[in-house]
């Protein structure tokens, strides 16, 4: 069972797969179709840009391409202050610095060095290079020199091509006009400015270093005497020992560190018990009195809570027997909240005695700290003028080692002053080109022709998409789902014979309409006006009546009645009379010259047709007509507009469309088979009238 589960899952895949392909395959069909029915607008439309593109190569002006290059260092070698090595840099900071150095390339103060330094401005050489006209005026508060050399710089600007590497150090400044002359030396002068613009950048560092350390170098040497001169000064005053004369001599060291090695001691103690007394009465602050343990460790509490549980027993006892409101109730109930509230005076009591260690354990912490810090006051007034004379002696040296280093530092500079390379240097020197770079002749074919079949495509699918004209079978298969019975092809409508010729294979296959071959009753209309549809209903008739079928010819188009005129005939009574009742249908039928052949006149128009079609006297006439005849051809009115072709197409077993080629647009062929369709007619196919003979499909059907 699995096995055949599989086998089914697999032959399912390949049928979704297959189904897909088929459709793919048929969608592949429908655009080659498209674009063979419309080769001519993709072969014009691709003529036309390669004609193009060969004029652009004709008479577009060559440009030549010239290009310099320079090499990027991370450091500038010498560089005054660093050392020799050159520090690492990851691959984000040479990216950051090759960007930098392309974006002063693209300047506007580079762009007028350049211009300045080959004197392009006033010059007549450089426009005939770039193919532009020399501004010869001003404008607005410029005069014709500035704006000539606003152009300069936009010319410059606009034409200059800058390769940034992927991983190289490498810039390529390339420069692009008519004469290859010129775009050298223009590559060259923009690879010279970057040079120089660099160089500039590193001696105006130099010097703006120079300046800073200069400035550093004075406040350090103020520094340094003015330290020296306060050491010498608090040397004299307070660095000898006491004399008896200007000063008092300090006080033992070592009786004072003594007692300050006590008093931290105690201080440790008090700070100790400090602690303990804080949390003791934070514990009892915030807890229960009854529930602290100084509270239940006291003796007398613990006898007055024993009394107080034996008289609350005494009362839960006698509640047994005796109401509240009994004297013994209410006197034990009395002597009980008696003992709550002596409880309760002697747990505040215990809490305040708490508090009270507390305060003295603070108070002696404070005295400690205030002896000890009267202690320090005399140490430090006697150790003070040894550490303040020691931290100036700390501050001059401090002081001269800057000033010293500081020193060095302005002679390595200046020595290095004039000396050092700058970061970007020369590589190559740009060379004359021989060949112009544009226009490519191999590219701009290879442009043209993709973009003409673009075009061209372009062109097929909008006219495919917004036309909906029905111009052949499969446009007509598209629109209104009907098969093409045959093609008649223009300019045919006055030559009768070959009108003849044209509509004998078309009457040939309404024998095979079908599955009983000829349809007993056609309607032949068309969705507007003007379309053939006379012209082909008297057509049909003289084919079918050429096989040996005898055919009888209804004009039913009462509002513009044709037929009688296509037959020669002068028309009396008609189908009119005979709805009406006037007369007999069989005594209103009038012969033709063409043997088998009869026709039925319109007759009297009548004030309004359709309500005379809407009655069943049409379906009695039809059915008493058929059996002398073959088929019947009813020509009626277009349908867009007039009810009167739906209501016969309801009444005749079918109905074939008159569609004029490359006229039906926006729908209304559709509007006006849905409507013959909601009405009860069956359309069995359409007559494609005034076809251009270029068109593959009417040769197709007449075997051209």
């Amino acid at each position: 069972m699995h096995s055949i589960a599989t086998a089914r899952s697999g032959t399912g895949d390949d049928l979704v797969d297959g189904g897909r392909a088929a459709r793919i395959a048929a969608s592949a069909r429908a655009i080659a179709l498209i674009v063979r029915r419309q080769r001519v607008i993709l072969f014009v439309t691709m003529a036309l840009c390669v004609l193009a593109g060969v004029f652009y190569i004709l008479f577009s002006t060559p440009d030549y391409r010239a290009t310099a290059s320079v090499e990027v260092e991370d450091v500038p070698a010498g560089a005054a202050g660093l050392s020799n090595s050159v520090r690492a840099t990851g691959a984000s900071d040479t990216e950051s610095l090759m960007q930098t150095q392309v974006d002063v390339l693209r300047s506007r103060a580079l762009a007028e060095d350049v211009a300045k330094d080959l004197a392009l401005v006033g010059s007549s050489v450089f426009w005939q290079g770039m193919d532009a006209r020399r501004p010869t005026r001003g404008a607005g508060s410029l005069n014709q020199r500035q704006v000539e050399t606003e152009r300069v710089v936009q010319q410059l600007q606009g034409n200059l091509d800058v390769t940034l590497p992927g991983r190289s150090r490498v810039l390529a400044i390339g420069f692009t006009s008519a004469d290859p002359v010129l775009s050298a030396r223009i590559a060259d002068s923009y690879a010279g400015a970057l040079i120089r613009a660099d160089l500039k950048r590193g001696f105006e560092s130099g010097v703006q270093a120079r300046r800073f350390l200069l400035g550093e170098l004075e406040g350090a040497r103020r520094d340094l005497e003015r330290g020296e001169r306060d050491l010498a000064t608090y040397a004299v005053r307070f660095g000898q020992p006491d004399d008896g004369k200007t000063g008092t001599a300090p006080p033992d060291s070592g009786t004072l560190t003594s007692r300050l090695a006590q008093l931290n001691a105690f201080r440790a103690q008090a700070v100790s018990d400090r602690i303990a007394a804080q949390k003791k009465w934070e514990s009892a602050r915030a807890a229960n009195v009854a529930t602290l343990p100084e509270v239940l460790g006291n003796g007398a509490m613990q006898e007055l809570m024993a009394r107080r549980a034996e008289a609350r027993a005494a009362l839960v006892e006698q509640r047994q027997f005796r109401k509240d409101a009994h004297p013994e109730i209410r006197e034990a109930r009395a002597q009980l909240a008696a003992m709550d509230d002596q409880i309760e005076t002697m747990a505040e009591a215990i809490r305040s005695s708490v508090r009270a260690q507390y305060d003295v354990a603070v108070k002696g912490e404070k005295q400690i700290d205030k002896e000890i810090g009267a202690l320090e006051q005399d140490a430090l007034a006697g150790r003070g003028r040894d550490v303040q004379l020691g931290i100036m002696e700390r501050q001059v040296d401090t002081y001269r080692a800057l000033h010293d280093s500081l020193l060095q530092r302005y002679r390595d500079m200046a020595s290095q002053a004039g000396f050092q390379a700058g970061r970007i240097q020369p590589l190559d020197r740009a060379a004359v080109p021989t060949r112009p770079t544009s226009p490519n002749i191999g590219s701009t074919m290879l442009l043209a022709s993709l973009g003409g079949l673009l075009l061209g495509l372009l062109l097929v699918a909008a006219r495919h998409v917004f036309d909906d004209a029905v111009t052949s079978a499969e446009t007509l298969a598209e629109r209104v789902d009907l098969p093409l019975l045959g093609a008649v092809p223009v300019g045919i409508e006055d030559d009768q014979a070959a009108r003849e010729a044209a509509f004998a294979p078309i009457a040939a296959s309404l024998l095979l309409a079908s599955v009983d071959g000829l349809p007993r009753s056609i309607l032949i209309t068309s969705a507007q006006s003007d379309e053939g549809k006379s012209t082909s209903v008297h057509a049909l008739a003289v084919g079918l009546a050429r096989m040996g079928k005898r055919v009888l010819v209804i004009d039913a188009d009462m509002r513009r009645p044709m037929q009688h005129r296509l037959f020669r005939l002068t028309p009396g009574k008609g189908i009119s009379e005979a709805m009406t009742g006037q007369i007999r249908a069989r005594d209103a039928i009038m012969e033709s010259a063409e043997p088998n052949l009869s026709l039925l006149p319109c007759g009297a128009i009548p004030p309004n047709p359709a309500e005379l079609l809407a009655t069943g006297t049409l379906d009695t006439l039809l059915a008493e007509l058929q059996a002398d005849y073959d088929t019947i051809l009813v020509d009626a009115p277009p349908i867009l507009g007039l009810s009167d072709a739906p209501l016969i197409g309801a009444k005749v077993q079918a109905t074939v469309l008159v569609v004029e080629s490359g006229r039906n647009h926006h729908g209304g062929l559709r509007v006006a088979v849905d409507r013959l369709r909601r009405a009860g007619g069956l359309a069995i196919g359409a007559i494609l009238t005034k076809q251009p003979l270029r068109s593959g499909v009417y040769d197709y059907h007449l075997g051209g």
